[in-house]
């Protein structure tokens, strides 16, 4: 993966996947301070807010995207996949 960007200019940047689907837009970035390393990109604020515990799981879940999927990091971020949102169960 190509890295250029600290962390603080990766705040706004918009994430493509490599076929031109535009995802989004960096809000918030998860890391794990026991390896020193980014865990995820939030396409969803999670601080600043009142959430739920529920809202924070479905972002995590459902709105981010794992560090391990990024192919590049440069003016724009290049992904592998778009996050997959749940399907949801009528009923």
């Amino acid at each position: 993966m190509e890295v250029g960007k600290r962390l603080s200019e990766m705040y706004g940047l918009d994430i493509y996947t490599q076929n031109a689907e535009r995802v989004g837009r960096v809000e918030d970035i998860v890391l794990n301070l026991e390896k020193g390393g980014v865990m995820k990109l939030c396409l969803k604020p999670l601080k600043g807010q009142s959430l739920q515990t529920e809202d924070i799981r479905q972002i995590l879940q459902a709105e981010s995207i794992g560090y391990d999927d990024i192919s590049v990091i440069g003016e724009i971020i290049l992904v592998e996949k778009a996050p997959q949102a749940p399907t949801k169960l009528k009923g």
